[in-house]
């Protein structure tokens, strides 16, 4: 745990808090933008919506305003036409329409024709750019009049040019067959109301627009707008929105069929060769005779012929222009009309051509085009049972006779319009609409709402025809001759271009139609997929008359666009917040010192406490409350610690004192021993700490746990003798083992003695010996025992040295023998029993007065290892004990043998292990090591570890001193007898001569009178005498 715990990063304060303003900051930061990204986002959605709505109330009241004026402006002509019996000249007329233009500049032109077929049109050149394009004006050029008159193939067009100062500028004249009795915008006409048609194609500039007309007394008065003026209004910059944005706008009828779009719109164009079929000089002569052939193109016929925007499409108007193409004949088409006019128009000839129909009379001048089967499409996936079926045709097709063929009894509703017959699917009116294949699939493929196709009852063909009106008759040779020249390439290419491809003129997206559907999805955004692409689209409703079909605007605005802002803020925030961020690293940093100064100040108290300075702990003082409390607590704890740290110091000074007292009182002959070292020790430190010259000026104790180290140590310096056996401990004299074998020496002379008086008695009854003989043996007898004895006993005390012929003196003793009558091995331990040998004895049993037995000899249990880390050096012993008699005798010095010293020296190495084996704090380490050598010398002669003066340090050989001159002078030790304090110093002079200890400070103890002090305080009156001090500063040897 403490290895994971240690392997994990730490931070300082001041970088943990900088750290974590910045992550608040950054975390602040993230979340406003957030905020302000959802806030931006939500803001730019209704600034764009806003804008669309704008655009939106603007393409309104710009189609309100043109829709109102084009009407007012009809409805003023007519009542200026009918109430005034004037006959209006030319320049009047001019003057009143050019003025209508100029009050109304989106007008395109006013005009009027009558029965006659003559027809007056002014073209305002700057109603749209496409205008003067299309008219070929020049750019001087404002105004342009077409006049248009004559009969038949006699008709004349005339067009005019005028400056804005009606100067005219240039005039054309050219042949026309243009009818304004054939057009919508005339047969459309009435007198009642001002009637508006569908977009169509405008004969002369040939682009798409819309006629609003009515009928005045004498003609039928006409206003056109053509589309492109609505469609500058949908362009992105009319919206509001970047240019080459992608942006969608499309203006559509609730039929979903498109008015005007801000999309370019391509007149449908086939993409095959056209080159020219070789005709005959007479047939080459017919074509160059014929002028512009007036063709049909009916409304919403999808694919053969209908109309997108005005501009004729389909499969039927491509064919047609590929055969006008190759016999090099100019169709004009003329859109606007239901089939069943067109037909009207074609028997009338107001039209040259009319196609893509199968109910045409039997005598009509035609060809067939193409052929397609019959196809039924119905709401449910099952074809209705009889009774429910309500047939639906469009007139002007022969379907219905197809469908009475092979259902007599068919209920049919005919419709003029494909989109009529649709609407009534989808209402229920009818249940089954009937029209060819292809156009039924068109219409399931382009509309969301569930179409099933159903094969006709047979798969007959159905045959549509190209017919011609009388005069063009014949014509019809040279189509057929053109129509026979498509090859299957040219055949395959209108195939794959009409019949595979979905083609539409309605709105684009059928998402903008489904909005279109419901007022709840009207005027708001809305997020849709289009073409995998995420877009908002917006769709309203133009405000149109009552009575009116509905009028859409629709928007498609990519989403892109409008996260392209957001975005562009969102990237400004973000760089200003990195750039605050960068600048608020520093700042962050100095934020921090409230904080991290008063921490650092509370880690110097607290390193206070780690040096037990407690007393220098101070209160810091911080405006920050936690801080405050924080310092305080730590105030508060260095006193507790404090207090607990003398609690615990007088506990272990108190504990090391009892160890201290418990080996003073295991033996009686060393009592006070290790209370008056530390004493004397402590005393002689002093005075080397006062020193103020020599060798001891530099030497201090660093405070007072170094001097309480030295006490400590000086008080355990004999811990290991807890463990030292208290005879070996007290052993006062040599025969001495658990008790002093001397009594028992004693016992054996007493025999002796008894022996030899038995003797003489013996002899006095035997009459073998004279009687003064016998007294006077008796009496040597006795003498020489006294005189052994007492040798014996006084070698037994040990105070002089052994030499060679007393020891030899002790082994002639040890000769004399003395009758042995009971076993030896009775009332034994059973230890004693485990050195005894098993041979049994003969008793009595003739005994030396002293011996070296087997049985004296204690072997060692197990052998001595010590750890190396304690340095021990010294020379073991073979056995534990020797209690040999004769061995013990003979000691040289004292009364321990070599065993004995070792058991009494080893308390040193038990002393190590003890005090090794403590969790001393830092500040005592040094505790085993002062205690473990005050047996060292100066000369490496010492125990345990025999290290030398280079190794010793000063409070070392001061507990040196003290230990010896305690010892010296203690009356308490069994083995020798208290010593004079000048006898004490004198041995101690040798001492230090013999380099066993430090002559400095000797010479320290004497100059500062501790010796003097230390026996006045703990040696009786009867020791202390006087010292001349002065002798041992004459001659010294230096250690």
């Amino acid at each position: 745990m403490v290895g994971l715990t240690q392997k994990k990063k730490k931070f300082s304060i001041r970088f943990t808090v900088g750290t974590l303003f910045i992550i608040a900051t950054i975390a602040t930061s993230l979340f406003a933008i957030a905020l302000q990204y959802m806030f931006t986002k939500q803001m730019s959605e209704e600034h764009v919506l806003n804008k669309l709505v704008m655009a939106t109330s603007d393409v309104s009241e710009y189609i309100q305003q043109v829709d109102q004026n084009a009407k007012s402006s009809a409805r003023i002509l007519s009542n200026v036409s009918n109430t005034l019996n004037h006959t209006f000249s030319e320049k009047e007329i001019r003057t009143l329409l050019v003025q209508v233009l100029k009050d109304n500049p989106l007008f395109y032109s006013i005009y009027f024709g009558n029965e006659q077929d003559d027809f007056y049109q002014i073209i305002n050149l700057e109603s749209s750019p496409i205008v003067r394009q299309r008219i070929e004006a020049a750019p001087q050029d404002r105004w342009v009049v077409i006049k248009i008159s004559g009969q038949e193939q006699n008709r004349v067009r005339q067009t005019l040019y005028f400056s804005d100062a009606f100067k005219l500028t240039q005039e054309r004249t050219e042949t026309s067959n243009y009818f304004p009795t054939r057009r919508p915008w005339y047969v459309g006409a009435s007198v009642e109301q001002v009637f508006k048609t569908e977009p169509y194609l405008f004969k002369h500039l040939k682009i798409t627009g819309q006629t609003y007309s009515i009928r005045a007394k004498q003609s039928v008065i006409g206003i056109d707008i053509v589309l492109s003026s609505i469609s500058s209004k949908l362009t992105p910059a009319a919206l509001g929105l970047p240019e080459e944005s992608g942006v969608e706008a499309y203006v559509f009828h609730q039929s979903g069929e498109v008015i005007a779009s801000n999309r370019v719109i391509q007149a449908s164009k086939t993409s095959v060769d056209t080159s020219r079929i070789i005709l005959s000089e007479q047939e080459q002569a017919l074509i160059d005779a014929t002028p512009a052939l007036l063709t049909s193109n009916q409304l919403d016929w999808r694919p053969y012929d209908y109309a997108k925007a005005g501009e004729p499409q389909g499969y039927a108007i491509d064919l047609l222009q590929l055969m006008a193409a190759k016999l090099g004949i100019t169709l004009e088409f003329v859109n606007g009309f239901d089939s069943q006019s067109l037909l009207n128009k074609l028997e009338s000839d107001e039209l040259d051509i009319v196609h893509s129909l199968t109910d045409l009379s039997a005598g009509a001048y035609q060809l067939k085009l193409f052929e397609t089967p019959l196809a039924m499409a119905t709401r449910s996936e099952q074809l209705p049972s009889k009774p429910e079926r309500v047939f639906g045709v469009l007139a002007g097709h022969d379907f219905s006779k197809q469908l009475r063929r092979v259902v007599p009894d068919a209920n049919i509703i005919q419709f003029e319009e494909s989109q009529d017959a649709r609407q009534a699917l989808v209402s229920g009116k009818i249940t089954v609409l009937v029209d060819a294949q292809q156009a039924l699939e068109q219409l399931q493929k382009t509309t969301s709402l569930p179409i099933h196709l159903h094969p006709f009852f047979d798969d007959t063909q159905i045959p549509f025809y190209l017919a011609v009106s009388a005069p063009h008759r014949r014509l019809i040779p040279l189509f057929s001759k053109a129509l026979q020249s498509i090859t299957p390439a040219e055949y395959a290419q209108l195939t794959n271009k009409w019949y595979q491809q979905v083609r539409d003129n309605r709105v684009p997206h059928h998402e903008l139609f489904e909005l279109s559907q419901s007022s709840s999805t009207q005027n708001r955004i809305q997020k849709r997929e289009l073409d995998g692409e995420q877009a908002f689209l917006y769709v309203s409703e133009l405000n149109g008359q009552a009575g009116e079909q509905s009028e859409y605007l629709a928007v498609v605005v990519p989403q892109a666009l409008v996260m392209a802002e957001v975005y562009q803020r969102l990237y400004t925030t973000v760089g200003v917040t990195m750039l605050v961020m960068a600048a608020l690293l520093p700042v962050s940093w100095i934020f921090g010192s409230p904080i991290v100064n008063p921490i650092r100040q509370l880690t110097q108290q607290t390193k206070k406490i780690k040096q037990r300075d407690f007393d220098h702990v101070e209160l810091i003082d911080s405006q920050i409350k936690e801080v405050w409390h924080l310092s305080k607590s730590i105030q508060e704890m260095a006193n507790e610690i404090k207090q607990r740290e003398q609690q615990q110091q007088a506990f272990v000074d108190a504990f090391i004192q009892l160890i201290a007292q418990a080996i003073d009182d295991k033996s009686p002959y060393t009592a006070g021993h290790c209370n008056r070292v530390p004493e004397l020790g402590m005393m002689l430190a002093n005075a080397a700490e006062e020193a103020s010259s020599g060798k001891f000026k530099t030497f201090r104790f660093e405070n007072d746990n170094q001097r309480r180290e030295f006490k400590i140590a000086a008080w355990l310096h004999d811990c290991g003798k807890i463990t030292t056996p208290e005879h070996i401990v007290d052993k006062g004299t040599k025969l001495e083992a658990n008790y002093n074998r001397i009594h028992e020496v004693r016992m054996r002379f007493e025999v002796l003695w008894r022996d030899a008086e038995i003797t003489f008695l013996q002899s006095q009854l035997a009459q073998s010996m004279d009687k003064d003989e016998a007294l006077e043996q008796l009496r040597n007898t006795k003498r020489q025992l006294q005189e052994d004895f007492e040798f014996v006993a006084a070698a037994n005390v040990g105070g002089e040295f052994m030499s060679e012929d007393k020891v030899s003196r002790i082994k002639q003793i040890a000769t004399q023998t003395w009758q042995r009558h009971f076993d030896d091995r009775l009332g034994l331990s059973p230890f004693e029993e485990l050195n005894r040998t098993q041979n049994q004895t003969r008793l009595p049993v003739t005994e030396s007065l002293l011996s070296d037995r087997p049985e004296h000899i204690i072997k060692r249990i197990r052998p001595l290892v010590f750890d190396p880390s304690f340095g021990i050096n010294v020379d073991i012993p073979e056995h534990q004990y020797n209690l040999g008699e004769i061995y013990n005798l003979s000691i040289s010095r004292g009364t321990l043998t070599a065993e004995d010293r070792f058991k009494i020296n080893e308390h040193m190495i038990s002393g190590i292990k003890m005090l090794e084996a403590l969790p001393f704090p830092a500040e005592l380490s040094k505790v085993p090591r002062y205690a473990s050598t005050h047996h060292e010398t100066l000369k490496g002669t010492g125990y345990p570890r025999k290290l030398s003066a280079e190794d010793l340090s000063i409070p070392e050989r001061i507990l040196v001193i003290a230990d010896i001159f305690e010892a010296l002078t203690a009356a308490d030790r069994p083995y020798k007898k208290a010593k004079p304090v000048s006898v004490a110093i004198d041995i101690l002079h040798k001492m230090a001569l013999d380099e066993h200890v430090d002559m400095d400070l000797f010479k320290l103890f004497l100059e500062s009178g501790v010796y003097r002090d230390y026996a006045e305080q703990f040696l009786p009156e009867a020791q202390i005498d006087e010292v001349d001090i002065s002798k041992y500063f004459t001659e010294q040897k230096v250690a």
